[in-house]
């Protein structure tokens, strides 16, 4: 959203890692993301940049609606931007009004411009796996690093959520989170395309990616001697595979 040579903190931010994310209040009990993904031709860049711009404003400024677009800076998806409706909630889905000029000006000024939609997803935050400390009137951060998971077959849901608790409970105690979530995706997605789990984790500056947060130590002191060695154990067993990509937001096209 080119590896990232992140050694010390592989388990701690880069394990799991949406930014408007930080800042929306609760929806319906719980906080979810429309999101999609799309890709431009680079000759139409400026054009779509312009024309997303306006419609954003437009269109997708407040409430449920309210939008930001994110490019994929590093990943196997590099290139690629992101739509991040919301919180919306499903009934709030149901409520939107049918918009026929909102709809045209996609028709006539966005959709000649992108040369492919992707993975179209609702993504929702997992209870009890945030960790926020963002000053409540401090903007939302720019970049994120996120890290997608594959669960394996037949995993037990106690088991999944207690791994996610100790990196959770690991991390706060590092005290260099300011944000860190983890997101479920609320439609299936099998093996083929396996973006089952996101989590995310902000980061101010590039600079914060050399420092060691030491969460092997941190994890020892939470959970014992040699329970390093067992956590790592149980994660290979529960998630088959994981990718990371970092994501910036696209001021421009956001209208910011």
């Amino acid at each position: 959203m080119n590896s990232l040579k992140i050694i010390p903190i592989i388990i701690a931010v880069l394990l799991f890692s949406f930014s408007a994310f930080c800042a929306a209040e609760d929806t319906k009990g719980y906080k979810q993301y429309d999101t999609f993904r799309f890709t431009v031709d680079n000759q139409y860049a400026k054009k779509l940049t312009k024309n997303m711009r306006k419609h954003i404003k437009k269109y997708h400024v407040k409430g449920a609606l309210k939008t930001k677009i994110y490019n994929v800076t590093y990943g196997a998806s590099a290139n690629d931007l992101i739509w991040v409706m919301g919180p919306i909630s499903y009934s709030e889905i149901d409520a939107r009004s049918d918009n026929e000029k909102h709809d045209e000006d996609w028709a006539d000024n966005i959709n000649p411009y992108i040369t492919s939609y992707n993975q179209s997803e609702i993504w929702r935050n997992m209870d009890g796996l945030v960790i926020n400390n963002q000053d409540e009137k401090a903007d939302a951060p720019e970049k994120y690093i996120t890290r997608y998971l594959t669960i394996h077959n037949d995993q037990e849901e106690d088991v999944i959520n207690y791994l996610l608790t100790q990196i959770k409970n690991t991390l706060d105690k590092t005290g260099k989170v300011k944000y860190w979530a983890v997101l479920e995706n609320q439609f299936i997605q099998g093996n083929i395309n396996g973006r089952h789990l996101m989590a995310i984790s902000s980061m101010n500056s590039w600079a914060e990616l050399d420092e060691d947060w030491e969460f092997g130590k941190h994890f020892e002191a939470l959970h014992g001697k040699g329970s390093l060695k067992a956590f790592r154990e149980s994660y290979s067993k529960v998630f088959k595979n994981q990718w990371q990509e970092v994501i910036v937001v696209n001021k421009e096209m956001s209208g910011m």
